[in-house]
């Protein structure tokens, strides 16, 4: 009789925490039903980010007019996450000013590998023991052969020479290392030695023509200058351009400390507008193409700013330079 009733209560116990298990998974189930947010809710996040990102956008200076058309300089796309905060992609100039340094770098790039050595180079060389051995008529063909390959390595070496420069020149420009007056006498100077050069080629076509040019005279000493003052341009101009593409990324990763600045305050004087987030949810602010260089060519960069951190900004709390924000590259 003692052992039914004491079965019964274990039953019985058994019974109540089945039934508190249940009902814990009941509401539990229920809650996240219930916690979804609502069209008014929605709205009210939307209004708010819209007029933060409005105020974000002027005290970055992305609302000026400057683009083609007179569209904006830069914009901000922005998304509410539920329970989360929000999410914001910004495009700014600053993006558009890295591109012309990848443009150079990939530009100086190009140019080493058109600085190897070129096709025409071992024939070019002097003539072996075994040619000069040769009977006349094979000495006299090998030697106006090689006369016409050097004339092809002489043009092939000059103009590339000049193209190098011209290219150097460009980048330089785009990257602010020389004023427009310099950049237009350079192009003068090339444009002189591009005429020089046909004259030059002009010459040689007229030595194997027989237009009346002396044998004794030396045409190697003729034309071999421009070919140094090529060569010697194109150097100088590519040292120049290694020293502006050093100084103009120095430049534009002081330019984005600055903007981040502008970001950090902007963001901070914004924070009122966003009544209806919690201290606990977070901005993701995304810089498009701002990231540190790596493995990825013009990555992202990442701001998590905590929306309670920018509430103690907005009331004086702390400075905006004291955000303790993750920032990352991606």
């Amino acid at each position: 009789m003692v052992g039914s009733t004491s079965m019964d209560i274990q039953g019985s116990r058994l019974g109540l925490l089945a039934s508190s298990i249940v009902s814990l998974v009941f509401s539990l189930i229920t809650g996240t039903a219930i916690a979804q947010p609502s069209e008014d809710a929605l709205e009210r996040s939307r209004q708010e980010l819209g007029e933060f990102s409005g105020l974000l956008s002027a005290g970055l200076g992305l609302d000026e007019p400057g683009g083609l058309f007179g569209m904006n300089i830069g914009s901000i796309q922005s998304r509410y996450l539920f329970g989360q905060g929000a999410y914001l992609e910004i495009r700014s100039p600053l993006a558009n000013r890295r591109q012309r340094l990848s443009l150079a770098a990939l530009g100086s790039t190009l140019r080493d590998l058109q600085s190897s050595q070129n096709p025409f180079a071992r024939f070019s060389a002097a003539p072996t023991s075994q040619a000069l051995s040769a009977d006349a008529a094979d000495s006299e063909l090998f030697a106006s052969l090689t006369s016409r390959i050097q004339d092809v390595d002489y043009e092939l070496i000059v103009s590339t020479a000049l193209r190098q420069a011209s290219e150097a020149a460009d980048a330089l420009r785009s990257l602010e290392g020389i004023d427009e007056a310099t950049y237009a006498d350079i192009r003068g100077e090339l444009a002189t030695l591009r005429q020089e050069l046909q004259a030059n080629l002009a010459t040689i076509n007229a030595m194997f023509d027989g237009a009346g040019l002396s044998e004794d005279e030396s045409l190697s000493a003729k034309i071999a200058p421009l070919r140094v003052i090529a060569q010697q341009r194109a150097e100088e101009l590519g040292e120049q351009l290694k020293k502006a593409q050093s100084e103009y990324a120095q430049r534009w990763y002081a330019e984005r400390e600055l903007f981040e600045r502008a970001l950090y305050a902007s963001a901070c004087k914004a924070s009122e507008q966003l009544l209806s987030f919690a201290d606990s949810e977070t901005l993701a602010i995304i810089l498009a193409g701002l990231g540190d260089e790596g493995v990825r060519i013009r990555p992202d960069r990442v701001h998590m700013l905590p929306i309670g951190e920018l509430r103690q900004c907005a009331i004086g709390a702390i400075d905006s330079t004291e955000i303790k924000a993750v920032v990352y590259s991606y």
